[in-house]
């Protein structure tokens, strides 16, 4: 199956085997779902599926409802992944060992909090596997390092590992957001990222009282609370 978002429409095409043709789609997307329609023969289908850290899952639904799992065809560059690994290094700290056929890759994790925990997504778009080792677990302050998949290894994206709260990968809107909140009140802090072209973007950083009702960027614009949910 492939899938394209155009000026917040989403449309694609999947091949059916049996009947050895395609099948083509088209809808809508939010920040947590996807609708899409196929019309074949007079006949309408709806396809409804929400992110998962490995692509999407939902059901395909006409006369009846059948699961629908799709997986995403990211890959590691080293080839492919036989263990990973996370220990108390010589230095008191933690270092996770990645281990890939006939590989490996050793990566020292400092300051961690918690013990660390790891999640491959590919963040900046290329096909490839990134790493995020969560030092902090947190749900609303937790903290992160953040690796890039590169030629010469996975490589530490210093200005992501240096943002404040949780990060979450939208992959529909292909954002990367921290959340955190502060603990003196109801207001809550996003910062946005995202990949363009290989060149990391920062899209906004921004607030929300949900006390006041108020919410302000960090240039100063106000920032309502559906654009603040909205990422």
């Amino acid at each position: 199956m492939s899938l394209t978002v155009s000026d917040g429409v989403i449309f694609g095409v999947y091949i059916y085997k049996k009947f050895k043709r395609n099948i083509f789609l088209n809808g809508a997307f939010s920040t947590d779902s996807v609708v899409l329609n196929e019309n074949v023969g007079g006949s309408t289908a709806v396809m409804t599926l929400k992110p998962t850290m490995d692509g999407y899952q939902g059901q395909w639904c006409e006369k009846k409802c059948l699961p629908v799992t799709l997986l995403k065809h990211d890959t590691f560059k080293d080839g492919q992944l036989d263990n990973v690994k996370i220990s108390d290094s010589e230095h008191g700290d933690y270092e996770l060992k990645i281990t890939f056929e006939g590989n490996f890759e050793n990566i020292l994790l400092l300051d961690s909090i918690d013990t660390p925990t790891v999640d491959f997504i590919d963040i900046n778009g290329d096909g490839f596997y990134d790493v995020i080792v969560r030092t902090d677990h947190r749900p609303n302050n937790g903290s992160q390092s953040v690796y890039i998949s590169t030629d010469q290894g996975f490589v530490e994206q210093k200005e992501l590992s240096g943002v404040n709260g949780t990060l979450t990968y939208k992959p529909l809107t292909k954002n990367i957001v921290f959340e955190s909140k502060d603990d003196c009140c109801e207001k809550y802090n996003k910062v946005v990222y995202s990949f363009n072209k290989g060149k990391l973007i920062k899209i906004n950083d921004m607030y929300f009282d949900y006390t006041s009702e108020k919410g302000y960027s960090e240039n100063g614009n106000e920032v309502s609370k559906a654009i603040f949910e909205s990422y």
